[in-house]
């Protein structure tokens, strides 16, 4: 124990504890710059891929073909998709379900009596339960049933209430209001009546749905199917923004939301500037490993006298590595532990920050920082003992 406290007393760093502070300041920089920038390639991807919230609206796109002069003078029937274009889109990677949003194929008009007096020709659409972001209760329909529930896109009503409202002298209407109004829905000319009732609103599907059975029934009575080739699908994907699923619809021409297309060059950006910062942040801490690494050797070579003639009284060498590393250790693990430290700090304010709009990351995403704070132990512990045992032997 007396040779450990003689040694430790030659390897303290006196006139050059600036230089011992400022590397381990260096190497905690490069540290937290490296942890940072790992913790953000994570939590933007969860961010942008919207992980673990498939059931939201990012993750639903209504896709249908873009109509150019060209398709206008076509057969109508190449707007709709075919089922090998459906079977097509479903192989795309990251496209987890396709379903079909179906339209009317028979005339349907909306009038509304009372102080609004309100007519119109109007068009229907239908789509599986499970694609829909709200599922009224009442949301059922059965032949021979008079009534009718609705489920109409909230655009629909700012439409009506910022636009056509105001420049008809009608009264605006809540959705709480436009719920309680009874209106008739007209199907082919009049054949069939239905009292109708809108039950729910949609910020997913622009348009007016009524249920699939209603649907299939109708256009099986007065269209030309009950399953008619749909002209726009609704897609459920991981990433709206992944580059080949644009790439894909770019190369078929199919139209979609845009803004949730503009998340690929978004992606794109914050990709390319976390990637910088994680460049830099290898930059630096192999810059401040050098830095310590040239501190370890300076500081072993200072005291080489009286390390060599330790050796000379019998000492074994690998009693002097213990002790050096003993001493120099603790710096190392210090500098890391604090850097990872800070970044979990850094991590927890972001999840609070982030909620107040509604961008949510995890607390267990942090496992990145544990992850790379145990294996940059490793690799410094490992450059430590080597440097060391190659010092100690030119001695």
């Amino acid at each position: 124990m007396q040779q450990n406290k003689i040694i430790l007393k030659l390897l303290r760093p006196g006139q050059q504890k600036g230089r011992m502070y400022g590397s381990w300041a260096a190497l905690c920089i490069g540290m937290l710059l490296l942890f940072a920038a790992a913790l953000a390639w994570f939590d933007f991807r969860a961010i942008l891929s919207r992980k673990g919230k498939e059931d939201t609206m990012a993750a639903y796109l209504v896709i249908g073909k873009q109509v150019t002069n060209e398709r206008m003078t076509q057969d109508p029937a190449k707007n709709l998709f075919s089922g090998t274009e459906i079977g097509e889109l479903k192989k795309i990677k990251g496209v987890n379900e396709v379903g079909a949003l179906t339209s009317n194929s028979f005339p349907v008009s909306a009038s509304m009596g009372g102080n609004l007096h309100f007519y119109t020709e109007m068009f229907l659409g239908a789509v599986e339960d499970k694609y829909l972001d709200v599922l009224p209760e009442d949301w059922a329909w059965q032949p021979g049933q008079p009534s009718l529930p609705i489920i109409m896109s909230s655009d629909f009503l700012n439409l009506y209430n910022y636009g056509f409202a105001l420049s008809q002298g009608l009264p605006q209407l809540s959705q709480t209001s436009i719920k309680a109004l009874p209106f008739e829905i007209e199907v082919a000319r009049g054949k069939e009546k239905y009292r109708a009732r809108v039950v729910g609103f949609t910020d997913r599907i622009s348009s007016v749905l009524v249920p699939r059975s209603f649907m299939e029934e109708m256009n099986r009575k007065y269209g030309n199917s009950a399953t008619p080739d749909p002209s726009r699908l609704v897609v459920k994907v991981q990433d709206p923004s992944d580059k080949t699923f644009v790439d894909f619809l770019k190369s078929r021409s199919y139209t979609t939301n845009e803004e949730q297309l503009r998340w690929n060059r978004i992606r794109t950006v914050v990709q390319a500037i976390v990637s910088s910062v994680g460049g830099v942040a290898l930059i630096v801490v192999g810059m401040a490993l050098l830095s310590f690494i040239l501190f370890v050797e300076i500081t072993i070579q200072r005291a080489a006298g009286h390390i060599r003639l330790m050796k000379q009284l019998g000492y074994a060498p690998r009693t002097l590595r213990r002790i050096l590393n003993r001493f120099f250790l603790p710096w190392i693990s210090s500098a890391v532990v604090a850097a990872a430290l800070i970044t979990f700090g850094i991590h927890c304010v972001m999840i609070q920050w982030l909620n107040t709009m509604d961008l949510h990351i995890h607390l267990e995403d942090a496992w990145i920082i544990g992850a790379l704070m145990v294996l940059m132990l490793l690799v410094l512990t490992l450059l430590l003992l080597r440097s060391s045992r190659n010092m100690l032997r030119r001695i």
